[in-house]
């Protein structure tokens, strides 16, 4: 099944790459739609976004932008990269 998404988040990507030059804005849906379909599966992916979003604030942004205006599925699996806020010591949350 895996390889299945996997394909399909080739497929996506390869048509989105593609169609990015082209007057019609398909490129970047469909580059999106592939990235999703990646992370939904794979942990390391997911993992290694999470890292490229707390190295890259634009990017992080620009993913947070999407995420709001994602219908709730693709949401939950982009909020998923999000970068985890470290607690420090005097942080009222945190637990000693």
């Amino acid at each position: 099944m895996k390889f299945l998404w996997w394909s399909l988040a080739a497929l996506l990507l390869l048509l989105g790459f593609a169609t990015v030059w082209l007057p019609i804005p398909t490129g970047a849906p469909l580059l999106a739609l592939g990235l999703i379909v990646i992370v939904g599966t794979s942990r390391t992916a997911a993992r290694l976004l999470r890292r490229r979003r707390r190295a890259t604030p634009p990017l992080d942004d620009a993913i947070t932008w999407v995420e709001n205006r994602s219908p709730l599925r693709f949401s939950r699996i982009l909020k998923r990269t999000r970068p985890r806020k470290k607690k420090m010591k005097g942080d009222p949350d945190h637990l000693t």
